[in-house]
């Protein structure tokens, strides 16, 4: 110390450890005090658990603090081999009550603490009854922790436990029991979690209990029931309203999410009952036409802003009668739409609206009072939507335009009405539609019922139509339809009847003497003339020579009808018949017809048999492109020919008459002399040349007819077979 005073301590503490080491304590001791580090001497003391001398230096060179460290490190290693109480024992026995305390409570012994507190430190009572409370808390012993809560004067936290655990009737009763302050609480804390629930109703009457009507209003606006909110801030909070009818009218509640049309409603409601008449205008009018596809309720809010325009902001009243009738026109709510129109003199916006909804007894009225110009318009507009509907007797009623609903029949295809109307109100322009119904029946084939409207309504005489009835003439006399010939006879007797004749048709004889355009259709009349006299016999299956006769004399008019058809039909009544020299005569010739058919280019008809005869000549003839006699009959045919031409006792020809004037012999059923060239009138009822001295009339019309035939058909028909009016047999 006396040369190297800055090494001293450092020769201290080397001296202290070795002592140490060497277990004299004591002697270590000294040299760490001198050293200075005493705090190395209690540390040892401590380290081998002498506490006594630990807590000496602790005292001697530390003061306090430093001793009550050592006690508590004491009791600590005490709790560890004797336990808590020991520890706490140990503490108070050095003076340390609160410190025993704290540890013992650290330590969960409220026993040891509470006698502690009782013998030493009562003011620590309290502590150590929240401490506890804390602690059954935690385990979840809520009614022993609620005593120790009130024990330790704090209610507050007993509250708030229960509170935490939503036993709402425990809080209620601890905070009237012990903090009345802390009531309204307790029905907060209870409302809000009625109002998780969504049970508005208890919710809001506890908040309103509690005096906190502010946050009912709250409530209900976060769950976007605006009328609700509105009721109690009328009632609780008035100051309140504006805040939330602004908020939700401006979009509140989720943010972000789009208002629906009841939650627009709602809002323009609110505004209308606060009074914000222009704000609760506009609302209703934010409402488009997308909002709803109910075009009733679009209507009735529409209408809202109108009611609230014209009572409460008549300045607005005309802006926004014009936006809710240009949204009621879209919707097609016309008539609405036109009235508000009308309210606001726009008369002819009113008549368009009218119109477009097909009022038309307004439109009308209203464009007489106010838009006369427009007079015109609505009466066009009317007949096109008459016409586009169809409806012509309305048309013709309201309007008396014949030829619109004619038009519009005839465009709708329903010619039916069409020419019932035609025939009833418009004759002139029957022949026009019926033509072109016919022509449109004509095109896909149906001249049966072409036909049948021809002898309906009568055929215009007109030569620009005699192609229709051609077509159809020819369609039906080659067609299988029995009912096509008498069809065909009536519509070219009308035909070629002459304008203005009265009475009975005009004879075979008188036609063939007419020069008018109509004499084209005399050979295809006679034709249809002798097949329906032949199909009524057929159906009655009489007569089989008469059916010969007409057959054979449809020859004549082969040009009309497909010329096999003619030969085949002559040739089979006269088998039928038992005439075989006429049937081997015609068969044999629709054999020839038919093998050219099959092999146009081979053909070759030998009419050597014919030249005397008024039969046209095949060359004469456009043959069918195909047969109407199956393969197998031509060939039954052929073999019946074949057997024939074999047969003595049948020749292949005519049966022949003696000219009336020149008394050369011919073929019997020319109506032509091949000699004289006398014209014999052909009999009414077998087309046969009518003889002189068996030649009868029909009392009405003078058609001429062969005695016999006559007679047997009268006896059997009752009528002529010409003018159809009742006869009787002539002998």
């Amino acid at each position: 110390s006396k040369y190297r005073k800055e090494l001293l301590n450092d020769t201290y503490k080397h001296i202290a450890e070795q002592y140490e080491m060497k277990g004299n304590l004591k002697k270590a001791e000294h040299y760490y005090v001198e050293a200075k580090m005493w705090t190395s001497a209690m540390s040892m003391y401590r380290q081998l658990e002498q506490w006594e001398d630990a807590k000496r230096v602790a005292k001697m060179h530390g003061g306090k603090q430093a001793f009550e460290k050592v006690v508590l490190a004491q009791a600590h290693a005490t709790f560890k081999e004797h336990g808590a109480e020991a520890g706490a024992q140990l503490l108070a026995k050095h003076g340390l009550i609160e410190i025993a305390i704290d540890y013992a409570v650290e330590h969960s012994n409220f026993q040891h603490a509470f006698e502690l507190a009782n013998l030493s430190a009562k003011h620590k009572l309290p502590d150590i009854h929240l401490k506890k409370a804390l602690a059954l808390e935690d385990d979840e012993q809520f009614k022993l922790a609620e005593e120790e809560f009130i024990q330790a004067k704090k209610p507050k936290e007993a509250i708030d436990m229960y509170v935490h655990q939503r036993d709402w009737v425990s809080a209620m009763r601890v905070a009237e029991a012990y903090e009345p302050q802390s009531v309204n609480d307790v029905m907060v804390h209870h409302a809000k979690d009625l109002v998780d629930q969504n049970n508005m109703q208890a919710a809001e009457n506890l908040f309103i209990q509690a005096g906190k009507p502010e946050l009912a209003v709250k409530a209900y606006s976060s769950k976007r029931n605006v009328p609700e909110a509105v009721r109690v801030c009328k009632k609780h909070c008035p100051h309140m309203l504006g805040d939330v009818v602004d908020s939700y009218g401006e979009g509140g509640g989720a943010p972000g999410a789009p208002q629906s049309l009841d939650e627009i409603l709602d809002a323009a409601k609110i505004y209308e009952e606060t009074g914000n008449y222009s704000r609760a205008i506009d609302t209703y009018l934010s409402v488009t036409e997308t909002a709803s596809a109910d075009p009733d309720r679009l209507e009735e809010v529409w209408e809202n802003s109108v009611r609230l325009s014209m009572k409460h902001a008549q300045e607005r009243y005309n802006e926004t009668v014009s936006i809710v009738a240009k949204r009621l026109k879209l919707i097609q709510r016309y008539e609405a739409a036109a009235e508000l129109y009308e309210s606001i003199d726009a008369a002819r916006e009113a008549v368009n609206c009218y119109i477009a909804g097909e009022v038309w007894d307004k439109a009308r009225m209203l464009a007489q009072q106010m838009a006369p110009d427009m007079v015109r318009l609505v009466e066009d507009r009317y007949k096109s939507e008459l016409v586009n509907k169809g409806d012509g007797d309305e048309l013709i009623r309201r309007t008396g335009d014949v030829d619109s609903a004619l038009d519009m029949y005839a465009r709708n295809g329903d010619w039916t009405k069409c020419l019932s109307l035609a025939e009833k109100q418009s004759p002139k322009m029957l022949p026009h539609y019926l033509v072109q119904y016919c022509k449109i029946l004509a095109n896909k084939g149906e001249n049966l019922e072409a036909c049948q409207m021809l002898v309906r309504y009568g055929p215009p005489p007109e030569p620009s139509n005699f192609q229709l009835y051609k077509v159809i003439h020819t369609d039906l006399l080659a067609g299988t339809d029995v009912s096509g010939p008498s069809l065909v006879r009536e519509m070219l007797l009308r035909v070629m009847t002459p304008p203005g004749a009265l009475g009975a048709p005009p004879t075979p004889a008188a036609l063939a003497e007419d020069r008018r355009p109509q004499a084209e259709f005399l050979k295809a009349l006679m034709a249809a003339h002798y097949q329906s006299l032949r199909q009524r016999l057929r159906e009655r299956n009489v007569a089989p020579e008469l059916v010969a006769k007409m057959s054979v004399s449809l020859c004549r008019y082969c040009a009309e009808f497909p010329v096999d058809l003619a030969f085949y039909d002559a040739g089979i009544d006269c088998k039928n018949a038992g005439m075989i020299n006429m049937s081997f005569f015609f068969l044999n010739r629709f054999l020839d017809i038919a093998d050219a058919i099959d092999d146009p280019e081979n053909a070759a008809i030998d009419n050597t048999d014919f030249m005397d005869t008024d039969i046209p000549s095949p060359y004469d003839l456009d043959l069918p492109e195909q047969n109407h006699i199956s393969s197998d009959k031509v060939e039954e045919i052929r073999d019946w020919v074949l057997g024939w031409s074999m047969d003595q006792s049948v020749q292949q020809k005519m049966d022949s008459r003696q000219c009336d004037k020149c008394g050369a012999h011919i073929y019997g059923g020319a109506v032509v002399c091949v000699r004289c060239g006398t014209t014999s009138d052909p009999c009414a009822v077998t087309g046969f040349p009518v003889v002189k001295k068996n030649r009868v009339q029909c009392t009405v019309c003078h058609v001429a007819a062969n005695r016999d035939e006559w007679n047997w058909y009268i006896q059997n028909f009752k009528e002529c077979p010409w003018c159809s009016s009742p006869q009787n047999p002539n002998y």
